[in-house]
Parts: C-alpha cells; structure tokens; sequence
C-alpha cells in the first residue's frame, strides 16, 4: 500500500524517515539512547507509526540496538491497544526520568 504524499513507497516498504531528519534527531539526542543511556544510532517512533502516522520531531528519539531490538519485540508481541501503549509509555517515561 503506497501513501500519495510518499509517506510509503510503492509495493508496500517500511515507512523511512528522510536521511536529514535523522541526523538532526542523533545530534540532538547526542548519539545516546533515550532508554538507557549508551551509544545509539537508531531513529525510533515514540509512539508507533502505525498507530500515529507521526513523524514529527517530537515524536523521534534515539535508542541503542539493544534497546530499539526489546522495544520492537514488545510491540510485535503484545499488538496493544492505543489506550496501553500510552500506559507503557508513560510508565517508560516515568521510570527514565525519576531513575
């Protein structure tokens, strides 16, 4: 399924962030993983993008492999509610902020 405003590619490819946008995200999370604190590379959806269709900076942060690997394992596992990953999310938050 291919998106008119070229959001997805023809023939149904993973949605990709442009490659300026994730350099602007890296450097201003510092290369560190918003999870755990180490070296990271990888530009992840705080709220996924197929629940939110929103690529917007706010919604862009920086994880390391090991990290992006837990979160995208939870995610496929568990396929949540709009209404529980907010939960997760805010109990994620709460812990990295409060640890």
């Amino acid at each position: 399924m291919a998106y008119k405003n070229g959001s997805k590619q023809v023939g149904g490819k993973a949605y990709r962030q442009h490659q300026s946008l994730k350099k602007y995200i890296r450097e201003r999370d510092n290369y560190t993983c918003q999870i755990c604190g180490q070296e990271g590379w990888i530009v992840d959806h705080i709220i996924p993008w197929a629940i939110s269709h929103d690529s917007t900076i706010p919604n862009l942060r920086v994880l390391c492999h090991a990290c992006n690997l837990v979160l995208r394992r939870r995610r496929k596992d568990a396929r949540p509610t709009l209404e529980r990953w907010f939960a997760d999310l805010d109990a994620e938050l709460k812990s990295h902020f409060h640890a």
